[in-house]
């Protein structure tokens, strides 16, 4: 009988790990229900958005008694958010129905605690990843995959890494458009420019510098900047209008 090399081995071996990897993961989507409720009181909050973060494209909003139906699998992370509110990050744990419990946002000298209510929110999920032991690092190089091929196949492809990297990704953006709305708002611009309210939105959501432009920016540089678009958006109003859907 012919003996296999140590890479036939560990090819072999690699193979077989991945296709365990990739069957345990594996999880049919069903659909989980719920209620939103007011943190320390028995009323329900209409009109949150529940989005999947694990999941692309699954987003719902609760109906006027709070309720809630979406699809998801256990290990998926649900995103519950609506203006004046902190929002709410939960991991799906079990198939119970789901009771979630949003807090009203404090306004302190109009600064408001909601974003480092939100932002601790997002590292509590992150820890917790870790914490229960569902990845040692996000990013694992190949000497470290060749040391140990069950850990490093399990952190490349395992459902739960995958998840936490998709959760960091999301941290990432939400963590610089917080950034961004510090020195750049609603309040701002309406304030420099006066514009109609009914412009607002659709300024905002064309006309938002990026992070990049924010961290150089001195504060001359950002009322300038608003000055020169608005100017600019006046007089192509209709070309920036945000499509609407009934």
């Amino acid at each position: 009988m012919n003996k296999l090399y140590p890479y036939h081995r560990l090819s072999i071996l690699i193979a077989f790990l991945v296709s365990l990897t990739f069957s345990v993961s594996a999880q049919e989507l069903a659909f989980y229900k719920g209620v939103v409720f007011k943190k320390n009181s028995p009323v329900t909050i209409a009109l949150v958005s529940v989005k999947n973060l694990s999941r692309k494209n699954l987003e719902v909003v609760t109906d006027d008694v709070g309720a809630f139906r979406i699809q998801a699998a256990i290990g998926d992370t649900l995103l519950f958010r609506k203006d004046d509110y902190t929002p709410q990050i939960i991991v799906i744990q079990n198939y119970s129905p789901l009771s979630v419990y949003l807090q009203a946002v404090i306004h302190l000298n109009q600064v408001t605690v909601k974003e480092t209510s939100q932002q601790k929110a997002m590292q509590d999920v992150m820890d917790n990843y870790k914490k229960k032991g569902q990845y040692y690092t996000l990013d694992p190089s190949v000497m470290s995959v060749l040391k140990s091929p069950l850990t490093g196949l399990y952190e490349l492809f395992g459902k739960s890494p995958e998840q936490a990297r998709k959760f960091r990704q999301y941290t990432k953006e939400e963590n610089e458009r917080i950034e961004v709305a510090r020195r750049y708002n609603r309040t701002l611009v309406k304030k420099i420019t006066n514009m109609p309210d009914e412009d607002l939105e659709d300024f905002m959501f064309n006309f938002t510098p990026n992070i990049e432009d924010i961290r150089v920016w001195n504060d001359y540089d950002i009322v300038s900047y608003i000055k020169r678009s608005y100017a600019y958006f006046k007089d192509n109003r209709n070309d920036y209008k945000i499509q609407k859907l009934n």
